[in-house]
């Protein structure tokens, strides 16, 4: 998933999301220097309070700027002394603010992460009163913009201070101003109580029978003697999907299930009511109606039909894949009646390894991670027309973090950097996405070039071994690698729309296309390595049985993606108080066909809808609909065709948001788009 930034103002939020993450500001640190080496392009060390005193700058030298703007009499007002520096004000301020805040996602001093999180509430309520002012509104909306750049400026622009409030009276925007200031604190809170959560559960080695040696060996044993367990994602799948004892993965589950659990169930339960009152006070049927507004979807009974239009489709698709995993179980537990909302991860791998011979463990031998990065350069490379070149001796903020160039493979043209921060650690964001850290734009006729930053907890080096990815891991950093791909080869002239600063129901596209790439048998002999010689490519044998299990349980999968996008939006059109366990175990019931973990808290921990993707989680599956169809092309022409992908490049990845995404993918296309590939891909048995 990428961090999203989207529009201005309601859209700001937390940093880092998916599977928790949010909206990233942009940021070029003022040590930033070429590639070198010699200082921080993204500046990490920070003296006490020092993050706190340059944030306050930068915001003060924004509305310092910004009053400018307000100050010039009307009949002096040009578009460059109101929209374009309306447009660069904002900019600069994401180029001095962004490094600060996205600390609170990667530092590993607590303190620092901490005032990270408050420039991130401090920044949030400024750009809320900007979008606020009347003022500003008024002399945006009388600037005469001259290209069809400087119009779809305007108009995104205008979009935002509308979605505040200001086609309605002073009153109702500065009501709507203060409801958003209380729900961007109650955002970001809840972002940093899921960073900053260290819940453990302690077993015994015998409690964790049937789990990688691996995994055994580098745990640390607490006081009296157990393993202690994280609730890192790498921890966590180890157990589900391993351990022998159903109470072990209960309790893991429980554990999973219950980070944050009362505090963010009551967080996310008060944004709900301050979305109504917002929404209300738009002339909005529901927050859902008023969020969806400005995307490619119309409106709340837009998405309720695109959504309950695949139930059908997928309930038989998933009474078969839960049959067989029920039928499975009976064969290892004699009695068994039902599953168990802990037993679904287990029972598909150990099927899986049972029917198709596949371990995940002697998988991850031939995906060591350096030589899956290495493996997807090669492959982008030669789709894009880049080069990546690691910058030697870079000074970062972690472990393991690496810092990249890409240049232009023809003229050697630096185009942006990126980070790769790949591996665990206390206080970092728990999951993966891509960063944009600086947007790509234009400046006085230069193009200030992107950095971006791909963050990711994949299973750490131990005993001597080095991080070793199982395949749906790979399918991840590839899916990652393409949003960042998106952030740094854009060439949009405005900051607030280059680069992912998409639709919010398009911006999964690009990356869900690229997904197919490590499904293909010409790809993945490049991904792939033994980690005690790489030349050693994945077996043909071991290959085919990953390609024949790729729809395994896809059913299931796609239900279940079904059913986070209904309880989004049913949580996010319902007038009153939510109870968000209720809604979620009813719609898990109803969707799934299980019973859900009655003593989870599930809502506490699904960062999407705290951190941008509120009334957004069905743009996964919308997404799909033009992924799946943009695919086709590559499929028709080659998925290595060099031509394709640099239609591929100019056409989606550079534009960003110039112009309406049906307009970009008719282009790529030549043709409208159509779901019928999509369609087609849930048709499971066929594929």
């Amino acid at each position: 998933m990428t961090s999203l930034k989207t529009r201005y103002l309601f859209e700001i939020c937390s940093v880092g999301l998916l599977l928790g993450a949010g909206c990233s500001h942009r940021h070029e640190s003022k040590n930033a220097e070429a590639s070198s080496g010699v200082a921080a392009l993204i500046r990490y060390e920070y003296a006490p309070k020092e993050i706190e005193n340059l944030c306050s700058a930068a915001i003060a030298d924004a509305q310092s700027q910004l009053e400018k703007i307000a100050a010039t009499p009307k009949a002096k007002q040009t578009v460059e002394n109101t929209l374009l520096q309306f447009e660069n004000v904002f900019a600069d301020l994401n180029d001095k603010a962004n490094p600060l805040t996205f600390m609170s996602s990667v530092s590993m001093d607590a303190g620092l992460r901490s005032e990270a999180e408050e420039c991130e509430k401090k920044w949030s309520e400024f750009s809320i009163g900007v979008f606020a002012r009347r003022d500003f509104y008024d002399a945006l909306r009388n600037a005469k913009a001259r290209t069809a750049g400087e119009k779809r400026l305007q108009k995104e622009t205008l979009t935002a201070f509308e979605k505040s409030g200001l086609k309605f009276s002073d009153a109702v925007v500065n009501e709507v101003k203060e409801l958003s200031k209380k729900l961007s604190n109650l955002k970001t809170t809840f972002g940093a109580n899921l960073a900053n959560d260290n819940t453990t559960v302690s077993f015994t080695e015998q409690e964790l029978e049937g789990t990688p040696a691996d995994f055994i060996s580098r745990l640390k044993k607490d006081a009296d003697g157990k393993l202690i367990v994280t609730t890192k994602y790498p921890d966590y799948l180890a157990v589900m999907e391993n351990a022998k004892n159903s109470d072990t993965r209960k309790r893991m589950s429980t554990a999973y299930q219950n980070r944050q659990g009362e505090k963010n169930t009551k967080l996310l339960e008060e944004a709900i009511i301050l979305r109504q009152q917002i929404a209300k006070k738009l002339k909005f049927q529901t927050w859902a109606d008023y969020a969806i507004k400005g995307r490619m979807a119309k409106d709340a009974t837009d998405v309720f039909k695109f959504l309950n239009g695949l139930k059908n489709k997928l309930a038989q698709a998933n009474r078969s894949d839960l049959a067989k995993l029920l039928k499975f179980k009976q064969e290892m537990e004699p009695g068994a009646t039902k599953l168990n909302v802990w037993d679904l991860a287990y029972y598909e791998y150990q099927l899986k390894k049972r029917d198709y011979s596949l371990d995940n463990e002697k998988i991850r031998e031939y995906f060591p991670s350096d030589h899956v990065v290495k493996g997807t350069f090669a492959v982008y490379a030669k789709l894009l027309g880049v080069n990546f070149v690691q910058v030697p001796n870079a000074k970062v903020w972690g472990p393991e973090v690496q810092l990249y160039e890409i240049r232009e493979s023809k003229s050697n043209e630096l185009l942006a950097h990126f980070y790769t921060d790949l591996v665990p650690r206390d206080g970092k964001y728990g999951h993966a996405a891509a960063f944009p850290v600086h947007p790509g734009r234009l400046v006085n006729g230069v193009y200030k070039k992107p950095i971006a930053s791909m963050v990711a907890n994949f299973e750490p080096p131990a005993n001597g071994k080095p991080s070793l990815l199982n395949h749906d891991e790979v399918e991840t950093f590839f899916h990652e690698f393409g949003h960042i791909m998106h952030q740094t080869l854009t060439k949009a002239p405005f900051a607030s729309l280059s680069g992912s600063s998409v639709y919010q129901d398009f911006v999964e596209a690009p990356s869900q296309m690229l997904e197919n790439w490590v499904w293909d048998k010409e790809v993945l002999p490049t991904l792939s390595g033994h980690y005690t010689d790489t030349s050693k490519k994945l077996p043909a044998e071991m290959l085919n049985k990953m390609l024949e299990v790729r729809y395994f349980n896809k059913g299931y999968f796609y239900t279940r993606q079904l059913m986070l996008g209904l309880f989004d939006m049913r949580i996010h059109t319902t007038d009153g108080p939510v109870d968000t366990k209720k809604v979620y175990d009813n719609t898990f019931r109803e969707l799934v066909g299980i019973e859900p973990l009655v003593e989870g808290h599930f809502p506490a921990g699904f960062g999407h809808m705290m951190g941008g993707y509120e009334a957004a989680y069905y743009g996964y599956l919308w997404s799909e609909v033009y992924a799946r169809d943009m695919f086709s092309r590559f499929q028709e022409e080659g998925l290595l065709n060099a031509k394709t992908g640099e239609d591929y490049r100019r056409h989606i990845l550079e534009q960003g948001d110039m112009e309406e995404p049906m307009l970009l993918l008719t282009r790529f296309l030549g043709r409208k788009p159509n779901n019928k590939a999509f369609i087609k891909m849930l048709d499971f048995k066929s594929n």
